[in-house]
């Protein structure tokens, strides 16, 4: 139960912050290509698109240019060097707005995993204690078998209860942040 309460939140709190981004990178977008040529105002906006994934891939990327022109008087063009150090900032930034959208969800996969083991090993633990109640009623009766299989069956639905909807949560919230 705490398990499937767990997965549920997570699944609800990724899915908002998911669309919030979209959202937010479809806004930051739009500006952008109303004026191209305005990069450093938009830079100085950024804080109207926190948290976005595509203005913070923005400031790193220009952080980066800074750097290189800083060190720059000549107004000569980027060498290739300069072009490679531009575009693994940017790299290196996409890399952990990734790795913050997909945050928690590793959660889902792993609950999408186990909860059919633990299913079975309810399973497993009532067919047991089926066979534990014949044995000590000495008869196959529907009686001394019955709690035994409840159980067993119990678990078995709890685990697939909380796996299933883990499972879809995972996938479609990792196709969703692979899309975007």
């Amino acid at each position: 139960l705490v398990v499937s309460v767990y997965s549920w939140a997570v699944i609800a709190y990724k899915w908002g912050m998911i669309r919030a981004a979209r959202a937010r990178s479809r806004a930051f977008l739009q500006r952008f290509h109303e004026d191209p040529d305005g990069m450093i105002s938009h830079y100085a906006d950024r804080q109207r698109f926190q948290p976005c994934p595509f203005s913070a891939i923005f400031e790193s990327g220009l952080d980066e240019l800074a750097l290189i022109m800083r060190g720059r008087r000549d107004g000569r063009a980027l060498s290739m060097l300069h072009v490679d150090g531009l575009e693994r900032a940017l790299e290196r930034a996409i890399s952990l707005e990734v790795m913050r959208l997909r945050r928690h969800l590793i959660a889902l996969a792993t609950t999408a995993a186990g909860a059919p083991f633990v299913g079975l090993f309810g399973t497993v633990w009532g067919i047991m204690q089926a066979f534990s109640g014949m044995y000590v009623t000495g008869s196959a009766s529907i009686s001394s078998v019955a709690p035994g299989v409840s159980a067993a069956l119990t678990t078995t639905v709890a685990g697939l209860a909380v796996a299933i909807p883990a499972l879809i949560g995972y996938n479609y919230l990792m196709n969703r942040v692979r899309n975007f």
